[in-house]
């Protein structure tokens, strides 16, 4: 039997803890989302976003349908960071269009990659993304898994000087593309770095990334921040632990991405969201305590324990 995230994601609990933050750099705004600064600028964005990597559903309305009413509530509720790529099959236009249809385009924080080598295909690519999401400009462009990073970090740095960009970072989900994540934060000035970190079985990150990008003061993007598959099957067989109350989690998708954000270095993370109750579950996540750094080793011994 398939085992999803809504069926276990019911536990409703009380929610009468004051705000508290992961540290200086959660702050809760008017709408009480928690948001997080770039560190390079000092701007300030909400630490839950979205990834669309399932978004390519092409021209098809009834697909097209239940990613518009995600969009829709993702906007309602204050969300603005969207992250894409061209790879995503067609996320790119299906976005540039939901977005256009919604209104919303300027209100958000567009951020996709460049995943081509050589200097000049790159250029068609991001000219390529820019018309696709139905911008004149990109708030972050990242190099994607490191294709042709040598020439497409010039180029990025000539468009942010250009104003085409307004921030550049650089992309993995692959533990084994750490050592040159490592490598290319050393060497370069970015604003962002992107890569997958969960509590449930991809925590290598914090071992040294997470660390390198608070002292280079580069923001970090979560992807995959409920780690691989099994994860809520596995959640499934135990019971929330009641001092996960303390933490305004009332479901399993807010317990893990609690842990992603309350990371100090962590600035944002994607979850995929294609369905309005999900957008409406993980944006718990955005809001109420965080936890602390007791809370965090409470919270992987449990689930080690699994």
């Amino acid at each position: 039997m398939t085992i999803n995230r809504r069926e276990f994601s019911k536990l409703t609990m009380g929610a009468g803890a004051l705000l508290a933050t992961a540290g200086p750099q959660a702050v809760a705004g008017s709408d009480t989302l928690l948001r997080k600064a770039i560190p390079s600028s000092g701007e300030e964005i909400p630490i839950v976003g979205v990834g669309t990597n399932r978004y390519g559903v092409g021209d098809d309305a009834e697909l097209r349908a239940p990613l518009k009413a995600a969009l829709r509530k993702f906007h309602e509720l204050g969300g603005t960071v969207v992250d894409t790529a061209p790879g995503y099959r067609t996320s790119e236009v299906v976005l540039g269009d939901l977005t256009s249809e919604l209104g919303i385009v300027d209100d958000l924080f567009m951020a996709t990659k460049v995943d081509v080598e050589g200097g000049a295909e790159s250029a068609r690519r991001m000219e390529r993304s820019l018309s696709n999401l139905q911008r004149p400009s990109m708030d972050l462009m990242q190099v994607h898994d490191f294709i042709g990073w040598q020439d497409s970090i010039p180029l990025m740095q000539d468009w942010k000087q250009a104003g085409r960009i307004r921030y550049i970072g650089i992309t993995t989900s692959r533990v084994h593309q750490y050592d040159v994540m490592e490598q290319v934060m050393r060497e370069h000035e970015l604003d962002f770095i992107q890569v997958n970190y969960s509590l449930a079985n991809q925590r290598t990150a914090a071992e040294r990334l997470l660390p390198l990008a608070a002292d280079r003061g580069m923001a970090v993007l979560v992807n995959r921040p409920f780690g691989g598959g099994g994860v809520f099957k596995a959640l499934s067989q135990a019971a929330m632990p009641g001092w996960a109350a303390d933490y305004d989690v009332s479901s399993w998708a807010q317990f893990l991405l609690k842990f992603v954000v309350s990371h100090p270095a962590v600035t944002c993370a994607i979850p995929g969201m294609t369905k309005a109750r999900h957008v409406e579950d993980n944006f718990g996540a955005a809001e109420g305590a965080l936890p602390t750094a007791r809370a965090r080793r409470q919270m992987e011994t449990f689930f080690d324990a699994l």
